[in-house]
């Protein structure tokens, strides 16, 4: 497990459209909802749908959700993905072993699925692991980003001076 209020280990992976995208590509930028989901799994389907019905959050809190599955997922759940949303494909596990530990893959394949909320510095604030029913609300992950955007400094109420 990773521990909080920690850097997150380097994430790559390859987007649908084979471009590379890591987790460092939003440092300074942006706050991350880091997601490793099971590509046929009846719940992490629904993680997804509900993350893009409430799209436009995480353009409010300033925030991209990065969903890394290990093999290619289904066209029925990546078309059409909102801009806040991307895609991504790790191949080589080595993301999923660095967040999820060494016990991710077994005989039949990932075991564990894992969501993880990073401020726009990487530093993780909450994180979710285990088997599919240790998937977290996508409302409570939202709620993660809000509070990481209202204690970020330059991001808060301005300051206005008395007169």
């Amino acid at each position: 497990m990773l521990k909080l209020r920690q850097i997150i280990p380097p994430l790559a992976a390859r987007t649908i459209a084979g471009q590379i995208v890591r987790a460092w590509d939003y440092k300074q930028k942006k706050a991350l909802l880091i997601a490793f989901l099971h590509a046929d799994c009846a719940r992490c389907a629904r993680f997804v749908e509900r993350l893009r019905e409430r799209a436009a959050e995480l353009a409010e809190r300033e925030a991209v959700a990065l969903v890394i599955f290990s093999e290619v997922p289904p066209a029925t759940l990546s078309d059409g993905l909102p801009a806040h949303i991307v895609f991504a494909t790790d191949m080589s596990g080595q993301a999923q072993h660095a967040f999820l530990g060494g016990t991710v893959f077994g005989p039949a394949g990932q075991q564990k699925v894992g969501v993880f909320v990073t401020d726009r510095y990487g530093e993780l604030f909450a994180q979710w692991m285990g088997g599919d029913d240790a998937l977290p609300g996508v409302p409570e992950a939202l709620n993660w980003l809000a509070q990481i955007q209202i204690a970020c400094e330059e991001c808060g109420a301005p300051h206005w001076s008395p007169d």
